[in-house]
């Protein structure tokens, strides 16, 4: 099975799209997007506690996202309250992978650190300075 397309407003975050930018050269966004907004109303208060958390730590979360971070945010409230199962945890792991939320992608995420740092290894490796 072919690995999914990176969505070209994670690829922006995540700094892809600059280190690539012949890859995303012609890949659109589309262009009526609208922010994820907020929780529903008929959420519960740990619902919508998880959905402040995953609109804080995903930015490029959109309005089309709604229902699946409706149901991450079901089972985030589930495992607060109670030991998730291994098929609910693996539900939820499959959730957070559709939205970029798994640690592979989150160390992808360009955060906006200090560009000068160097990695000591460097030195090692022969990395250019």
């Amino acid at each position: 099975m072919p690995r999914q397309r990176t969505p070209k407003a994670k690829a922006e975050v995540s700094g892809a799209a600059s280190k690539n930018a012949a890859r995303f050269k012609g890949r659109s966004a589309p262009k009526q997007t609208r922010p994820l907004g907020e929780p529903y109303a008929t959420m519960t208060s740990e619902q919508k506690a998880a959905w402040a958390e995953i609109q804080f730590e995903m930015p490029w979360l959109t309005s089309s996202d709604r229902v699946l971070v409706r149901l991450a945010c079901s089972w985030v409230a589930r495992m607060e309250k109670d030991d998730l199962g291994v098929a609910a945890s693996s539900a939820l792991a499959s959730i957070m992978s559709k939205l970029g939320a798994t640690p592979v992608d989150v160390s992808k995420v360009n955060h906006g650190g200090d560009e000068d740092d160097e990695d000591p290894s460097n030195e090692f490796f022969g990395r250019p300075h």
